[in-house]
């Protein structure tokens, strides 16, 4: 009676184990997301960060008196930028995908084609995202770059501080 009941015991304690890892290891199957971030993250953004960042670019549109053609041109960017973030994000998640595939077949030359196709990516996309920065410094007048720095200095004295030492 005893090694029966261990038996079972054991039996419950391995299905539990077993199920508890079902998917690809990280408590979640593919496809879908994760449940905590998709509670706290809309398209991949924290809604309260992404409010003071846009209260932020307000703020800095008219401190530094940007002209309506100036503002459309930085709308433009905004959204080529916007855009373009979805079609990398996408690009990275399918590339992701692939990757576990590989790593599941145990091919192991793709998965490691793979993840240098997916850092090729996301160096393209830091490069991006300088370029943007450009385009967007290039559309202002020296006044405004020199408000801007000014600007840019009293929300981040602590880096500021940092560069100039090095």
């Amino acid at each position: 009676m005893k090694k029966l009941v261990f038996v079972v015991i054991g039996a419950i304690a391995v299905i539990g184990l077993l199920t508890a890892f079902d998917g690809d290891g990280r408590g979640f199957n593919e496809g879908e997301g994760h449940p905590m971030k998709d509670k706290m993250f809309k398209d991949g953004d924290h809604p309260k960060m992404m409010q003071r960042m846009h209260d932020g670019y307000q703020m800095m549109c008219e401190e530094l008196d940007l002209t309506d053609e100036q503002k459309e041109q930085m709308e433009d960017l905004r959204i080529k930028g916007k855009k373009s973030k979805i079609v990398a994000d996408a690009d990275l998640d399918l590339l992701g995908i692939d990757k576990r595939g590989a790593m599941k077949d145990k091919d192991f030359k793709q998965a490691k084609a793979i993840t240098k196709e997916i850092f090729k990516l996301k160096q393209q996309n830091a490069i991006n995202q300088i370029e943007q920065q450009e385009q967007r410094w290039n559309i202002l007048t020296p006044e405004q770059k020199e408000k801007a720095e000014e600007l840019m200095g009293e929300h981040h004295p602590k880096k500021i501080k940092k560069l100039k030492r090095k």
